[in-house]
């Protein structure tokens, strides 16, 4: 085995080890309900420091993609390596009354910290696997996307076995990435930047495609892309950073609660977390290898998949409204969202690659993986908003339940926009 798949080997591991400890913003609804109770805030306003955990984690993207595209990965993995500890410290010395000043919108800073660590180690893993792998790019993106989705579950079942689902200690220790990305990434011989961006694989088998830019902003196939994110992913994104909220609703409204409530609410949080994040890496990894087989054997468009992720999303929004009215029930909505959740995430970013192409895939990436903060935004507005005009004693499906036919319409348009541009791409051929 000659040096340069050795390489190859040890940059595709380094990517996979940063990508499982950084998604942990999907933790969210793990500690949601306990920080509103601790620091007494709204459901707007603790839908808003989910949302600011979103911001950090999308909205970085496009900086860190460039960043990575043009200087390499190392300074991303460091920099994530810092703020993830440092957003999360804050947040927990904030929940114990070490810090004074509770403010939510402190709370949200603190978040977004962590959120930005996240994408700074998501981003630097994928631009590196672009770089780096030239065939079956479904089940190299899919293997990172699914590790990433798996983070929640990993922390959720560290805080259930060992600390008591104290939601003080739920704060992830970071990984020590750049010293996993110096050895990965690096040779032995070569410390230079310029060598850490050329891709370890130097041959190419077609005509580079390369569209970014603001070429990027008026392509229709991007523009058809981004609105779908935005649909899908920000729908999918209320339910993550609500389910601790809807799961306190039902729990007040089965007809004997648990003699201790608290705690028994905190384990069917992290229950459904887990099982959010396990979906998710399911969803991911799946969809990536399904990609790769249907693309070789049936050159089937991979936007196939894309508008399945959404049609999961649909049934999950028509579950929740007409099914799941109590806790047994909201179990094949978290399979549902997760599932598509993370059937998204699996192919976006190989959609991204094959149509826009790899020498500005981080930036490319990045702009689009920035619109569902957007959408995120906006749905767990309305969803607080929703949630606050019930808040007194409220309990049941009824708390939330108009917010979900507004995302079930913006799922059905997003699997309505995703048909039609199939509908294009099967005329041009």
């Amino acid at each position: 085995m000659n040096s340069r798949v050795i390489k190859l080997i040890l940059s595709y591991l380094a990517a996979l080890l940063i990508s499982s400890v950084s998604g942990t913003q999907y933790l969210f609804s793990a500690y949601s309900t306990s920080l509103a109770d601790q620091l007494r805030f709204s459901s707007v306003q603790i839908n808003t420091i989910g949302s600011a955990a979103n911001y950090g984690v999308y909205l970085c993207k496009p900086l860190f993609g460039y960043i990575v595209d043009n200087y390499g990965g190392r300074r991303t993995t460091l920099f994530a390596s810092f703020a993830v500890f440092t957003g999360y410290f804050l947040l927990a010395m904030t929940y114990n009354g070490t810090l004074s000043n509770s403010s939510f919108l402190l709370c949200a800073l603190y978040v977004f910290i962590s959120g930005m660590a996240s994408s700074a180690g998501l981003v630097s893993s994928l631009v590196t696997i672009a770089k780096n792998v030239t065939s079956f790019r479904g089940i190299a993106f899919g293997a990172p996307m699914a590790l990433f989705g798996l983070t929640a579950a990993i922390y959720s079942e560290i805080d259930t076995l060992w600390f008591k689902n104290d939601t003080y200690l739920v704060v992830p220790i970071p990984n020590n990435k750049d010293e996993v990305v110096e050895e990965g990434i690096s040779s032995n011989t070569s410390t230079h930047d310029q060598d850490e961006r050329l891709p370890l694989l130097q041959h190419k088998t077609e005509e580079e495609i390369d569209i970014g830019g603001w070429d990027l902003f008026y392509n229709h196939d991007a523009k058809i892309l981004a609105v779908s994110m935005f649909c899908v992913a920000g729908t999918g994104l209320m339910y993550i950073n609500n389910v601790g909220t809807i799961i306190k609703s039902l729990y007040y409204n089965s007809t004997h609660p648990h003699v201790s409530p608290l705690e028994e609410i905190q384990k069917i949080q992290n229950l459904h977390v887990f099982y959010l994040s396990v979906f998710s890496c399911l969803g991911r990894f799946t969809f990536g290898i399904l990609s790769d087989l249907a693309k070789i054997l049936f050159n089937l468009p991979r936007l196939w998949f894309f508008m399945l992720s959404g049609i999961w999303l649909l049934i999950a929004q028509i579950l929740i409204l007409f099914y799941a009215v109590d806790l047994n029930k909201l179990f094949i909505v978290t399979f549902f969202v997760g599932f598509g959740f993370g059937n998204i995430y699996a192919i976006t970013p190989t959609i991204v690659s094959e149509w826009f192409g790899i020498k500005r895939f981080g930036l490319n990436w990045g702009i689009i993986a920035a619109v569902p903060a957007f959408g995120g935004q906006l749905f767990n507005l309305l969803f607080g908003l929703n949630y606050d005009q019930h808040k007194d004693h409220c309990s049941g499906a009824h708390c939330y339940n108009v917010v979900f036919y507004l995302s079930s319409i913006a799922c059905l348009f997003s699997v309505l926009s995703s048909l039609s541009l199939l509908y294009t791409i099967h005329k041009k051929h």
